[in-house]
């Protein structure tokens, strides 16, 4: 028996390792709440001060978009959650299978 013999039967009895899910499930990860957008010109974007505002294109009780690279994965409504806000998941984004 050759050696590319040996190898390519031990390829055969030994099945890879998988990634334990485990290890998957504890990578931290960061969402981003998107509340509105703006459009502005270069112009009015350079002439932004402190105090001034951007009035975004939601109202008060918008949807608010949970996205992990951009994605969205959520949508919500923003709530205080003591001094801080949060969102109150309504919906669950679908993914293609």
């Amino acid at each position: 028996m050759t050696a590319s013999d040996e190898n390519a039967r031990s390829a055969e009895t030994h099945m890879p390792a998988k990634v334990s899910t485990k290890l998957i499930q504890a990578v931290g990860i960061e969402l981003e709440a998107v509340v509105g957008s703006a459009k502005m010109s270069v112009a009015e974007l350079s002439a932004l001060e402190v105090g001034g505002l951007v009035a975004l294109d939601a109202s008060l009780n918008s949807v608010v978009e949970l996205r992990l690279n951009s994605v969205a994965v959520a949508r919500g409504e923003l709530v205080a959650v003591g001094d801080r806000f949060g969102v109150r998941i309504t919906e669950i984004v679908q993914w293609p299978d």
